[in-house]
């Protein structure tokens, strides 16, 4: 009779099995389509604008979230996101080249 138990038990894992593996799966593949199609100048300029908003929230005491790979006006500047201690956030504009090593606060939003 406990074998009988044993084989009932063990199906039930093999259709959870199937669900966390497609699940898994699926991750995999949007993170892999995701990193596909970002080109590797938007991944350049996407981590040298979170190295400038990392270095820019630890002197105003705001947490680093994160920012565009896309200068949309090619000014040398990207729109990031930072959280204040409120938990409001707060849009900047950091740079990524050269001429530009610093961000600047566009404006305030409301927390999430």
């Amino acid at each position: 009779m406990p074998l009988k138990f044993k084989q009932k038990q063990h199906q039930g894992f093999v259709i959870i099995d199937l669900i966390i593996g497609v699940i898994i799966l699926t991750m995999i593949i949007v993170i892999a389509f995701y990193n596909f199609l970002e080109t590797p100048e938007s991944r350049q300029i996407r981590r040298l604008a979170v190295k400038n908003l990392r270095t820019f929230s630890h002197g105003n005491k705001l947490n680093a979230l994160k920012c565009e790979g896309q200068d949309k006006d090619e000014n040398g500047l990207v729109l990031c996101q930072a959280k204040d201690r409120q938990g409001k956030t707060v849009i900047l504009q950091c740079g990524y080249d050269q001429r530009h090593q610093y961000c600047t606060t566009q404006a305030i939003g409301k927390g999430e």
